[in-house]
């Protein structure tokens, strides 16, 4: 029964090629339109969260200003006692910064100058160096202008970023020093980064407060980085207690930690709702293809009302017209919804390779949507099928 009713409604959408497209549409489109979107979002934010993966094992332990007395704000002892702190501390950097220029020869370019100590590296996520070294622990206590560039200044300046060993100018306002590459890395934003953003310098803390005379007062804050994401917590905990026991304010509420890997939990959860709503959008179209679908197959009743009638005059139950239409109707949308896969994976690698990330795709979506589309056709191919079902025998035998 079941072979035979697939074998009857493979022959009727063959027999009208154009009209079965024509119905199948608008699952196609809201098929593909929801793969595309979950499956390219899905990679922005695995790419996203990777990108971010390093600050997950980082706190910032910040001064609450609006209370803090001038000798309650961090200074260096605090930062050599932070470092020595326990074996689950990985680095420990203040941090400052400043937004000025970048001049090489004629060329200038807007900059974001971050310094710290050589541990300021983890604050950006900075792990790729295409060029060079990040700047050591001996040229921050020495005070040696140094600096680390992003490629996209680099390229900006040099055409490469083989420019190790050259010499560029900081501005900020009327102060400027010069500084020596003695690396090249990769711009925060990774591959979405174009020429047009600010570019990032990485500079020990003394060439920052060289340059701002802000940065040189109060430390408001400081990064701690961990080995492990579980000790995050731990560390933050015992880094307040450790700042309020050598400024003497427990129970001021002085200092706080902010833990980098509850926001960007907090972000996460954002996307997966966002990418939740827009999929539910562009599914609405399925809806409108599943009302195509009903359109189609009450005309098909009426153009085969004849051959029901026949069916029914040599015993063919009621149940069986039902179930040979309701087949009819699932196969159209199940056809309609391997097409929108096909074309959704396409259309997403095609977004994602624009963006320089790579699609993610789901056993569970995949199947999900072939499942969907098939309760689509089922759903509105019920009403055709009970009508096709409830005809008249001998009415049916003399419809024209």
């Amino acid at each position: 029964m079941i072979k035979e009713n697939l074998k009857m409604a493979l022959e009727s959408i063959k027999s009208n090629k154009m009209r079965s497209f024509l119905t199948m549409l608008g699952i196609i489109i809201g098929i593909a339109s929801v793969i595309t979107i979950v499956s390219a979002g899905s990679g922005a934010k695995q790419y996203m969260m990777q990108q971010f993966e390093s600050q997950t094992t980082t706190v910032y332990i910040n001064v609450d200003s609006s209370e803090a007395l001038d000798s309650e704000y961090i200074t260096m002892e605090d930062i050599s006692a932070l470092s020595s702190m326990g074996d689950y501390v990985r680095g420990v950097t203040p941090y400052v910064g400043t937004t000025g220029d970048a001049i090489f020869r004629d060329k200038r370019h807007g900059v974001w100058i971050n310094g710290g100590t050589q541990h300021i590296a983890l604050v950006d996520g900075v792990s790729e160096l295409y060029s060079g070294r990040f700047f050591s622990e001996s040229d921050y206590l020495g005070g040696k202008n140094v600096a680390v560039i992003d490629d996209i200044l680099a390229q900006d300046f040099f055409g490469t970023t083989d420019c190790v060993g050259m010499d560029i100018e900081l501005r900020v306002k009327d102060k400027r020093t010069t500084v020596r590459v003695v690396g090249v890395c990769k711009n925060m934003y990774g591959d979405f980064a174009t020429q047009d953003l600010q570019g990032n310098v990485y500079v020990p803390m003394g060439v920052v407060q060289e340059l701002d005379e802000e940065s040189s007062g109060k430390l408001r804050g400081v990064y701690l980085y961990s080995f492990d994401k579980k000790d995050v917590e731990t560390m933050g905990n015992a880094a307040v207690r450790l700042l309020e026991n050598r400024h003497g304010n427990r129970g001021r509420n002085i200092y706080y930690a902010n833990n980098a890997k509850a926001q960007l939990e907090s972000i996460n959860s954002s996307m997966d709702m966002i990418q939740s709503f827009i999929a539910a959008v562009a599914a609405i179209s399925l809806l409108v293809g599943g009302i195509g679908v009903m359109n189609i197959m009450l005309v098909a009743v009426t153009e085969r009302t004849r051959e029901i009638g026949i069916r029914k005059s040599l015993g063919a139950k009621t149940g069986a017209i039902l179930f040979q239409f309701l087949t009819e109707s699932a196969i159209l949308t199940v056809i309609g919804g391997l097409i929108g896969l096909g074309l959704g994976c396409v259309g997403s690698y095609a977004i994602c390779s624009l963006a320089g990330i790579t699609p993610v795709f789901t056993l569970s979506a995949v199947l999900g949507t072939v499942v969907f589309s098939g309760v689509v056709g089922l759903f509105f191919g019920i009403y055709p099928a009970r009508k096709a079902a409830r005809l008249n025998p001998i009415e049916a035998l003399r419809h024209e």
